[in-house]
């Protein structure tokens, strides 16, 4: 079907009045071959009116082998004659191109949003040439050669720094024992050139002296806001240090923002601060790591009443979108300083530090981490301010000492969304996750398993809440059983576990709260566990209650 409105994969042209000239195909296949690949529809108006396409472009055969020439390195599309409502439409299909695509007179486009979120065709220019490569992982920016700098830009100081946390990472590291010269090079902090060597991009950037940062690198700057309403509390401008020295110093300017709320129960002992401080590191990480140090702008911090946004230029790089972050292979924009971070200890060396973004700020009770305001000149994260939610926490601390180990980050994600919506079946959990079904199957089953997380229903209406023992710690298991279809066995368990907690007795309107049942069906209960010696009837009116034998 024909998309209702243009985006930026999605590109109407009219021959209401004229035919498109061949030009105009072309250059709308090359801006969208450049981009993210999409659809071109011939006979279609911009606001989505079907009005035909010209008779000169029916021959669909033709017209690819003409873009197939027209088009360096010569780019291949599929070509089909569509018919809405007794009109012919023609649409184009264009892949993302792994190299940058022109037209065969020298034209080379892409395609981007306006304010007003409508897509227009743009040149693309040299200059963000290094950007489109990078996002595509075919060009690695961070190992090349700083521009104007030379071995004196390196700062002595910083990489002691960098030595000391390669040291607290593995003492063993044979990097340890490099002198000054050979750590640089097995580091990539350097070119690897034997008469000349120079920093690279990312040597700068790790250790690198602030001056030659301005100077190499003008866009490793960073800020930090704090907001209360539209009053800035703190505003800190562009800055820039290296990342041996950014990191401690966003750290400290975050912590007098990053409140710690102390939960204990039994011999349960946990802290949970506003935002997660495994969650923020890796967040903070991720931004430097893989932000776009091609394009002018600095990496974002924003605290307010909601939460905690960080923002950094530069969008997903290829074959990652916001709903496959968490099951993407791994996939660095600068490959050699996040090889670099890795080896100091900086970044999770698997390159999943995204699962503990999830992990940790899912297993302190707070909310989903949010991607959605990411756009294709930037990635934007939200943590949304944790409210601590102790019974959770208890809960996931306590699965987490009987298994020995901690929960995966599929099966707090599965806990989160029941905690949230109360009851979810396999399709809703698939849905709110955007997880693939076999992540969310294995999550569930082994909850279910340990008895954290219990079934309801069979079949098709097969649906999961969490287990009794949480609602019982939150004193809610009214709660609890009006997400559960309880038997009568069951039934009368509850009816005396909560006589217990209310000193030994129950009343009839108690019943009815706990079981959602009517008034002759509580009475009709208790009358039944009154005949098999399970309570006792006293009082009358107001004050009849039934009393544990």
């Amino acid at each position: 079907m024909i998309p209702s409105k243009e985006t930026l994969r999605v590109e109407f042209k009219s021959e209401r009045k004229r035919p498109q000239s061949d030009d105009e195909i072309v250059e709308n296949v090359v801006a969208l071959a450049n981009t993210a690949g999409g659809m071109l529809y011939l006979g279609v108006e911009d606001d989505g009116r079907v009005t035909g396409a010209a008779k000169s472009h029916a021959n669909i055969n033709g017209l690819a082998a003409f873009i197939f020439n027209k088009t360096v390195p010569q780019q291949s599309v599929r070509t089909e004659l569509m018919r809405e409502n007794g009109v012919p439409v023609v649409s184009i299909e264009v892949d993302n191109s792994p190299q940058i695509v022109s037209t065969s007179g020298g034209k080379t486009l892409q395609r981007r949003l306006k304010a007003d979120g409508s897509p227009e065709v743009v040149p693309l220019f040299v200059s963000q040439f290094i950007s489109r490569l990078s996002q595509q992982r075919s060009y690695d920016y961070s190992d090349q050669p700083a521009p104007e700098s030379t071995l004196a830009d390196l700062d002595d100081t910083a990489r002691n720094r960098l030595r000391e946390c390669i040291r607290r990472t593995n003492a063993q590291s044979s990097l340890l024992a490099f002198d000054d010269a050979d750590f640089d090079k097995a580091l990539g902090l350097v070119t690897d050139d034997s008469h000349d060597p120079c920093p690279t991009v990312a040597g700068i950037l790790t250790i690198g002296k602030v001056e030659a940062l301005t100077r190499c690198v003008p866009s490793a700057t960073a800020t930090f806001q704090v907001m209360e309403g539209t009053t800035p509390r703190v505003n800190i401008d562009p800055f820039a240090l290296p990342l041996v020295d950014m990191f401690e110093k966003i750290d400290g300017l975050m912590q007098p923002w990053n409140i710690d709320h102390e939960i204990m129960s039994g011999l349960v002992h946990v802290n949970v601060s506003d935002f997660n401080h495994q969650a923020f590191r890796e967040a903070m990480v991720n931004a430097f790591c893989h932000r776009d140090y091609a394009e002018i702008g600095s990496v974002r911090f924003m605290i307010d009443n909601d939460g905690l946004t960080l923002a950094n230029p530069g969008s997903f790089i290829e074959g990652v979108t916001e709903s496959t972050l968490l099951t993407a292979q791994p996939r660095s924009r600068n490959p050699q300083l996040s090889l670099i971070l890795k080896t100091a200890g900086f970044a999770e060396r698997t390159g999943r530090g995204v699962d503990k973004i999830y992990a940790g700020t899912l297993s302190g009770g707070g909310m989903m981490p949010d991607y959605s305001q990411s756009n294709a000149t930037e990635v934007v994260l939200f943590l949304r301010r944790t409210v601590p939610d102790e019974e959770f926490v208890v809960m996931v601390a306590r699965e987490e000492k009987r298994r020995g180990g901690e929960l995966s980050v599929w099966a707090l994600i599965v806990l989160s969304l029941l905690r949230e919506h109360h009851r979810l079946n396999l399709a809703q959990l698939c849905e709110f996750s955007h997880l693939e079904k076999r992540r969310i199957v294995g999550a569930v089953e082994d909850l279910v398993e340990g008895g954290v997380v219990e079934a309801v229903g069979g079949g098709a209406s097969r649906a999961y809440i969490l287990g009794m023992d949480s609602y019982r710690k939150a004193d809610a298991l009214p709660a609890y059983v009006r997400q559960k279809n309880i038997s009568a066995t069951r039934r009368v368990g509850l009816v005396l576990e909560l006589a217990e907690k209310n000193g030994g007795n129950v009343s009839t309107s108690d019943v009815m709260d706990l079981l959602g049942l009517s008034y002759i069906s509580a009475y009709r209960l208790l009358k039944k566990m009154e005949s098999a010696g399970k309570v006792k009837h006293t009082g009358g009116g107001p004050s009849s209650r039934y009393v544990i034998v």
